[in-house]
């Protein structure tokens, strides 16, 4: 490549570059009216209002439903249709719009990044209908016995924090925070079990997002059984079903 083509080439590249400049971010939450405005397009591709229309704004996306829309005579980005987080981004912390917005006349090509802020929106749920647990009746005290987890549709500080159990004196519980993902709990036992002495346990779990929560009754029933060489082999039998 001769310097005249190299120079035509920077030119060209330096052009191309000034024209796709540095992505635009807005942020929305999730659920919000129609209309709602997003941000000021005309602002922030630094162009007239009264220029948007003529140079025939065009806003881009990958997405079947067309999420946004401008406003021509103000410049703002708004929202055009209902926006689920959960339905566009499940399972993900981070949820954005990916964007275009295209002028002609001279040609400009902006990148737009609309994230989605996660709103409060769905309750903890106990996915399992029923769930049984054995433990020994000679299960020493400080053992610890695995929960079923709630899922819970939001993420982030949204998702599952924590699980509280029915006051007793036989149970509590340990719970696992999650950090950015949904906390988890274990059942530890806190004193001896003894069928004679008490046979029926009526708890409640309960998992806790922060603002919404979901209630497990737990009926935990002692059974026993031994062999002819006397090792125990008694149990706890322990189950749950949804209010």
């Amino acid at each position: 490549m001769d310097l005249k083509n190299g120079i035509l080439c920077f030119l060209i590249i330096l052009f191309i570059s000034e024209r796709c400049a540095a992505q635009i971010s807005y942020s929305v939450s999730e659920e919000v009216d129609k209309g709602t405005v997003v941000g000021n397009l005309a602002k922030d591709l630094n162009v007239n209002v009264r220029d948007l229309q003529t140079r025939n704004l065009n806003i881009v996306s990958g997405n079947s439903k067309k999420y946004f829309e401008a406003n021509f005579k103000t410049g703002d980005l708004y929202v055009n249709e209902r926006i689920d987080r959960e339905e566009l981004c499940p399972n993900t912390i981070k949820c954005t719009l990916n964007l275009e917005a295209i002028l002609s006349n001279p040609m400009v090509l902006r990148r737009i990044e609309v994230v989605i802020v996660d709103l409060n929106d769905n309750a903890p749920i106990f996915v399992e209908k029923s769930f049984s647990l054995n433990i020994s009746e000679s299960s020493p005290t400080g053992e610890h016995f695995l929960l079923p987890l709630a899922v819970d549709a939001d993420t982030g500080s949204n998702s599952v924090k924590t699980y509280r159990l029915s006051p007793n004196e036989y149970f509590s519980l340990d719970v696992q925070s999650g950090g950015e993902h949904s906390a988890s709990a274990e059942l530890v036992l806190l004193k001896a079990l003894d069928r004679e002495k008490k046979a029926v346990f009526k708890l409640t779990l309960t998992a806790v997002d922060g603002e919404k929560k979901h209630s497990l009754t737990l009926c935990s029933m002692l059974c026993w059984s031994f062999t002819l060489i006397f090792v125990t082999c008694n149990f706890s039998y322990i189950s749950y079903k949804k209010i």
